[in-house]
């Protein structure tokens, strides 16, 4: 059956909310405002009371809620109520005045708050909640009235409807991180408003006040970091070196770990570390609450061998073991003793000592305070223990093929159960290690966690999100560990031309030049100035002239020798020439420009559309690394050669200086055809090669921002057919 969602919208009659001590308004809130609604004048139905019970007993809601500040102070002199101490002159009580403050939330009353609630059956309470949201009428303090409208959704629905929503989105987080607000708790709150209530209209009793007693509730996260301690394992014989363990015993050395601190802590809390430490016996509620120890194998370096010299010990705010203690269980926690019975093992260690600079390490795995580490793709490090079954018999590609399918959706349920349901998708799932110096998934086979559940996955998150994040079976023990894979900003768009109308490759001067003004239309800003990036000119308008390649290059090839425009190529100008400074203003600038590029209307040529952007494979002839490039377009020399020049050596000095001005070495250079024009103009085709292989693209020369003097790789001559794959026309 498909997940459901109930989602209640409430909106306050203007843009303030003066409840006190909550922002944003907890669920307790709206639970008890919904409890007063179901009351008001009337005795709740016993559906009304079994619908308000089902909703105390569900997960905390998401919350959306509108972006708000905090206004100035106000103070407001009201009348004390009590004349009592007046001897009942109400004239003189009258005169006393006592000081109430008022700080409310301002807000945008155009924009609701929304409380999503996810939940799998028992619909029908759902829609006795949704009447209940129509008799709401406050929503906070007595002067925050309110109403509210309720329905339930599909869930992909309710996420949608989240990400629509303009104001800020929160969500309970698995490890209890962040701002800690109040939810009903089960199968209490209910009660305990019920009997608060009876006790208020009772608190005058034999002439004395009795204090009502206080509602029943949690705090649960809404995004606190947990306590987090980094240890360093060093060897136990006073030399304080690191000792490194093989990553792919992992598994073995987080449960050696775990059994150490285990025994360490049993005679001060026995009840608690079976649960909290071991997982033995918890509830579906405990796992929020479990410590986590994390090896950190050594990244963040080509040379780094991926061994195990670090410890990070992560402590959810809500853990009922006090993070005093368990900060004294690791420091100093020696391995070299046997954890049951004291006995000494080895006399070198290892022993887990606090971290001196830790940030490095926990850096490359994208943990920080203020969330520069974040990214949105993320690789495992160890593999993911996933839980699907071996096929047995089959060895074939559809075999492996079924079986990766399979994983593929064991991972999305992994990154469900930690918590990142509709947040992430798997882009890979492989037995391959991503990075030259990882294991292949079978050799950290370890215990219940065989071969054949053990996938190494990339994962694509649709926001950038914090580490440490550890997902699969073995997360307790290590496995499932990611690092974020930093993103490179595209410098190189391939853009496929729709096959339905192509240009001509003779009309690629003109087509390249409707593509030029339709990029500067798309990069203009308000005041309609163009950058220099895309316009190749000053702000002033003249052109530039500080010798450097400032603005995108421009390229379009047939790849296929039938005479049409197969793609449009733009090239960023820190890509196309060595030399100048890429700045981060021009990278967003250029990926956002290129990234709105879908049609071009290039006059009497037609309208040209194009598909989404590709990226070049690594054997692309544009960009194959190479010492040996040949012409695809002619090259246009960037001094005429004068008439007493002899013309072949010209355009071969003119080339080298050409490639050194681009940040390249000189190369050898043999013009294979040349071509001068009428009114002495020249173009070239050549043939280049470097003393050491180079990356493209390669466009040189004076229209090479337009298309021209584009070169490609030199293909073997029984391979090359035409100008796109290797031959001069």
């Amino acid at each position: 059956m498909p997940r459901k969602a109930l989602v209640l919208s409430v909106r306050l009659l203007d843009g303030r909310y003066y409840g006190a001590g909550d922002w944003p308004p907890s669920p307790f809130r709206l639970f008890q405002a919904l409890v007063a609604a179901a009351h008001a004048g009337r005795v709740a139905s016993d559906d009304e009371h079994a619908a308000l019970r089902w909703l105390e007993n569900q997960p905390p809601p998401v919350i959306a809620i509108p972006k708000a500040s905090e206004s100035a102070n106000t103070t407001y002199y009201v009348p004390r109520n009590g004349a009592d101490a007046f001897g009942g002159d109400l004239a003189k009580a009258a005169k006393a005045r006592d000081a109430k403050h008022s700080r409310p939330h301002l807000f945008n009353d155009k924009i609701p708050f929304l409380y999503a609630w996810t939940f799998d059956s028992d619909e029908g309470h759902a829609e006795t909640i949704a009447r209940l949201a129509d008799l709401l009428y406050q929503f906070g303090r007595g002067v925050d009235m309110a109403f509210a409208v309720a329905e339930t959704l599909g869930a992909d629905e309710a996420e949608r409807c989240l990400a629509e929503h303009p104001g800020s989105i929160h969500r309970p987080t698995p490890g209890g991180s962040g701002l800690a607000l109040r939810c009903p708790r089960k199968r209490l709150s209910l009660d305990s408003l019920a009997k608060r209530h009876a006790a208020q209209l009772n608190r005058l009793k034999d002439g004395n006040f009795r204090q009502a007693p206080p509602p029943v509730l949690d705090e649960v996260g809404y995004g606190c970091p947990p306590l987090r301690w980094v240890y360093d394992v060093r060897g136990g014989s006073g030399d304080n070196e690191f000792s490194a363990h093989p990553q792919e015993k992992i598994a073995t050395f987080a449960e050696t770990l775990r059994d150490h601190a285990v025994e360490r802590l049993r005679s001060h809390h026995p009840n608690l570390v079976e649960r909290i430490m071991m997982g033995r016996e918890a509830e579906d509620a405990d796992k929020a609450l479990r410590i986590r120890i994390i090896p950190l194998p050594s990244i963040g370096h080509e040379h780094a061998n991926q061994g195990i010299r670090r410890v990070l010990v992560e402590v959810p705010p809500n853990c009922p073991i006090p993070a005093a203690d368990i900060e004294w269980t690791f420091a100093g926690l020696n391995l070299g003793v046997d954890s049951a019975t004291g006995e000494i093992l080895s006399e070198a260690g290892p022993v887990l000592v606090p971290a001196t600079d830790p940030k490095d390490m926990l850096g490359h795995y994208g943990i920080d305070e203020n969330g520069k580490n974040q990214a949105r793709i993320w690789r495992t490090v160890t593999p993911s223990a996933l839980p699907i079954t071996r096929r047995r018999g089959r060895k074939d590609g559809a075999a492996r093929a079924d079986t990766e399918a399979e994983a593929a959706h064991s991972a999305r349920q992994a990154l469900r159960h930690a918590g990142f349901e509709d947040q992430a998708t798997v882009r890979r799932v492989q037995r391959e290690p991503f990075d030259a110096k990882g294991q292949c998934a079978a050799v950290f086979e370890h215990g219940r966690f065989t071969a054949d559940r053990l996938y190494h996955l990339e994962i694509e998150f649709s926001q950038p999100v914090s580490g440490p994040i550890v997902i699969g079976d073995g997360r307790y023990c290590g496995l499932g560990l990611l690092h974020p894979l930093r993103e490179v900003r595209r410098d190189l768009v391939v853009l496929p031309i729709s096959p339905a109308h192509r240009p001509a490759a003779a009309d690629r001067a003109d087509f390249l030049e409707a593509v030029r003004r339709a990029l500067m239309a798309l990069a203009r800003d308000p005041s309609g100035h163009v950058s220099r990036l895309f316009s190749g000119h000053e702000p002033d308008g003249s052109a530039a002239r500080s010798g450097r390649h400032d603005h995108v290059f421009l390229a379009a090839d047939d790849g296929d020798a039938d005479d049409l425009l197969d793609r449009l190529v733009i090239v960023a100008p820190w890509r196309a020439d060595r030399t100048p400074k890429a700045w981060r203003k021009d990278r967003e600038e250029f990926e956002r420009v290129t990234a709105a590029l879908e049609t071009v209307r290039a006059g009497k040529l037609g309208v040209f559309e194009f598909s989404e952007p590709q990226d070049l494979p690594e054997d692309d002839p544009m960009i194959r690394r190479s010492q040996r490039w040949i012409s695809a377009t002619a090259y246009v020399p960037t001094r005429f050669p004068k008439q007493r020049d002899e013309l072949s050596e010209a355009l071969t000095e003119d080339l080298r200086l050409e490639c050194q001005r681009r940040g390249l070495s000189r190369p050898s250079v043999k013009i294979i055809e040349t071509n001068a024009g009428p009114r002495g103009g020249v173009r070239a085709m050549a043939r280049l090669e470097f003393a050491v292989a180079i990356s493209g693209p390669l466009l040189l020369g004076r229209d090479s921002h337009t298309g021209g003097g584009m070169f490609i790789t030199e293909m073997e001559p029984s391979i090359a057919a035409n100008p796109a794959t290797g031959t001069p026309p």
